[in-house]
C-alpha cells in the first residue's frame, strides 16, 4: 500500500511493519518483519516494477527479532547494506543476545525463541544521531532497546520504530512497558520526538498515523503529565 508517493507499507508481513522508501534510484526497505518475511517483501517490491538490486539500504530501527528477522535473508538476495544503530548492531550480529522480554508474556517468548530461527547480521553501517542515510536523518530514541532509533524527513514523516506505537484509529500511543528495557528513557525519547515536527507517523506496530503526527505525540505527553 503506498502510503504517500514513494513510502509504501507492505501488507501482511508477519510481526513488525515492513516499509519502502522509493526515491529514484534510493530505495530503503525499512524494518523487515519476523524471519520468512523475504519472499513477501520482494514480491511487493517487484510488483512496483523495481529490482531487488536496486534496494540499497535495510534499515533497522533496532534490532528486536520481529524487525530484524528477514534481514539475513533480503541482505543477501539484494546485496543491499544493512544499516542499524550502534546501539543495538552487536544484538544484531550475534555478539550479544537478543533483548529478553520482561513480565506475563516472558515464557511465551522463551518458547517463540526456540521455534524461530533468528540468523544474524553483521551490520555493514552503524548509524548515529543526526546521520543521514537516504534523505532521512537518524533520531537516536533509546529505551524500547539499547540502540532505537528514527528516521525523520523534515516537516514530512517519520519512521517511529517502536519509540511509538499506534491504535486501530491511528492515534499515537507510549511504548510498551512491557517491551521496553528502560521506560524512563523510552519517554525521554518521545519527549525528544515531540519536538520535530512530522505530518505522518510510521509506527513499528498499528496503523500509520496519516495527518497532524506530530501534534498528536505532544497531545499524548500533555495527557501523560496532566
Amino acid at each position: 500500500m503506498e502510503i504517500v508517493p514513494g513510502i509504501h507499507h507492505v501488507n501482511g508481513v508477519r510481526g513488525a511493519n515492513c516499509y519502502l522508501a522509493v526515491s529514484g534510484d534510493t530505495i530503503l526497505i525499512v524494518d523487515t518483519g519476523m524471519p520468512g518475511n523475504g519472499r513477501r517483501i520482494l514480491k511487493y517490491l517487484k510488483g512496483l516494477g523495481r529490482d531487488p538490486a536496486e534496494v540499497g539500504y535495510i534499515v533497522l530501527t533496532h534490532s528486536d527479532i520481529d524487525h530484524s528477522g528477514s534481514a539475513f535473508e533480503l541482505k543477501r538476495v539484494t546485496g543491499a547494506k544493512v544499516a542499524i544503530h550502534e546501539g543495538d548492531a552487536r544484538s544484531l550480529s550475534g555478539e550479544e543476545k537478543l533483548k529478553e522480554v520482561r513480565g506475563i508474556i516472558s515464557p511465551l517468548f522463551k518458547v517463540m525463541a526456540k521455534l524461530i530461527r533468528f540468523r544474524p547480521v553483521k551490520p555493514d553501517l552503524l548509524l548515529r544521531e543526526g546521520d543521514e542515510i537516504g534523505g532521512f536523518r537518524v533520531i537516536y530514541t533509546p529505551g524500547h532497546t539499547r540502540g532505537s532509533a528514527c528516521l525523520h524527513r523534515p516537516g514530512e514523516l517519520l519512521f517511529a520504530g517502536d519509540a511509538l506505537r499506534s491504535d486501530k484509529h491511528g492515534n499515537p500511543e507510549p511504548p510498551s512497558k512491557l517491551m521496553s528495557v528502560d521506560m524512563k528513557r523510552a519517554w525521554e525519547s518521545v519527549r525528544k520526538i515531540a519536538e520535530l515536527e512530522f505530518n505522518i507517523l510510521l509506527p513499528g506496530h498499528g496503523s500509520p498515523v496519516l495527518q497532524n503526527a506530530s501534534k498528536g505525540v505532544r497531545h499524548l505527553l500533555i495527557s501523560k503529565d496532566s
